[in-house]
């Protein structure tokens, strides 16, 4: 059942902002979630959904679109972020999808419960059950959704697909945490000699690790210094690639991501107990998603951390062991001038690569003319229709996609040293 959240104008007394430790509370989360929804009007309203008999066991979710238009396309955030992370996104998405966007349990602004799993598996059973009670409580029981993960959120879609695959339509990867296994030599690598001063602050930090010690435990053990750290941080992060953040979008990012940051701890424990330093999954992704019965589609930033390569490899190597699903399955997308936020970074570009995913799956000519036409930039269907490679390769005007990339129409692959590379580009 879906609940409005607490009022957004909920204010805390001036004394007890004064002399709070952390200067961080849901109504005030809420309300800096609503002013970075302001950033880029759309139309997604906010509500809690209920996922269990706990005053803190809800998900908070926004969602916007027309409710007439399937399959409905739910986004994911990563490890320490929430939703308002995709608020660059929603104004184009939802005037073609019906779109959601929900915190996983413990993060973002949805509620906090005691974080009491001590594995791999209670950890990834405290985020996939409530997302699946989420499902059928915000009225999607009768149909598959399109499931887009990002960073950590993006290795715990897949899981989410591999348990519940008559839940999930087509999953897209976008720059997932969890896809290759460890190298032997990692650690290493990293360290050197295990005596050096390297290899004894690499010590430190595994205990660290071990621990349960979390960027957002050190913001909130910080005080008022946290909140100087995270807005250095927005103020630098965000500007690396594409047009970067305005003025007025730090300002207003900054006061969203510190409260979601510095809120209680919770689902963020989950982390030492799913990757190890490094990002290193435990169960790595490329050991499990020849299990995977949907289709699958891998975005990534060109800039990612999260190297494309290993998704690049492990597509190739699926492709030899089954043929794609659909056109756009065991694909692997990069779109230039962008990092780990590709979303971000470039927002028209990524809206674009998901909505050439979406298209084929929407019910009616309309609906999937419209979406050809917002990808191809003006481009009718009848144009796209004769063209495939132009719908999967062409993300705006004047953007070109390299190789010979194809769309829902087409294969998805190009050649790369007389091997098949199931990957395309989209440059800005």
């Amino acid at each position: 059942m879906a609940e409005e959240g607490p009022s957004t104008s909920a204010s805390v007394p001036w004394w007890s902002r004064l002399t709070r430790w952390r200067q961080v509370s849901r109504p005030e989360g809420l309300a800096a979630e609503q002013r970075v929804l302001g950033l880029f009007p759309g139309n997604m309203q906010a509500s809690d959904v209920r996922v269990g008999p706990g005053p803190q066991a809800f998900l908070h979710t926004l969602s916007g679109g027309p409710a007439s238009v399937d399959p409905p396309v739910v986004m994911m955030p990563g490890y320490g972020a929430g939703v308002g992370f995709f608020y660059r996104n929603f104004p184009a998405l939802t005037q073609r999808l019906r779109l959601f966007a929900v915190d996983w349990l413990g993060t973002g602004l949805s509620g906090r419960p005691p974080y009491k799993a001590t594995s791999r598996e209670q950890a990834e059973d405290f985020f996939l059950t409530s997302l699946a009670t989420w499902r059928q409580a915000a009225g999607l029981d009768g149909t598959k959704m399109i499931l887009v993960g990002h960073s950590l959120g993006g290795y715990l879609a897949a899981n989410y697909a591999l348990r519940y695959p008559g839940h999930v339509a087509h999953l897209v990867l976008v720059c997932p945490a969890g896809v290759p296994k460890a190298p032997e030599d990692w650690e290493r690598s990293i360290t050197g000699d295990k005596w050096s001063w390297r290899g004894q602050l690499f010590k430190t930090f595994m205990w660290g690790w071990e621990k349960g010690i979390t960027p957002g435990s050190i913001i909130r053990g910080l005080g008022p210094w946290g909140q100087k750290l995270v807005y250095g941080y927005v103020s630098k992060r965000f500007s690396h690639h594409g047009e970067g953040l305005s003025e007025r979008e730090i300002e207003g990012f900054k006061d969203y991501f510190y409260q979601i940051a510095a809120a209680p701890g919770s689902g963020e424990y989950a982390l030492r107990h799913l990757l190890a330093p490094g990002a290193w999954a435990y169960s790595p992704l490329e050991e499990r998603l020849h299990e995977l019965k949907v289709p699958v589609t891998f975005i990534y930033g060109k800039h990612d951390w999260m190297r494309p390569e290993h998704a690049v490899k492990l597509c190739q190597r699926l492709r030899q062991e089954r043929a794609p699903r659909c056109p756009s399955d065991l694909a692997v997308e990069l779109i230039e001038d962008a990092g780990h936020f590709v979303f971000m970074d470039q927002p028209e570009l990524f809206d674009k690569a998901l909505m050439s995913v979406v298209r084929p799956y929407l019910r009616t000519p309309q609906q999937r003319e419209g979406a050809a036409a917002y990808c191809a930039e003006g481009a009718t269907a009848a144009d796209l229709d004769q063209q495939p490679a132009t719908l999967w390769g062409f993300a705006a005007s004047g953007v070109q996609g390299q190789g010979e990339g194809r769309g829902p129409e087409g294969e998805g692959t190009e050649e790369a040293g007389g091997q098949e590379k199931p990957r395309v580009e989209r440059k800005a």
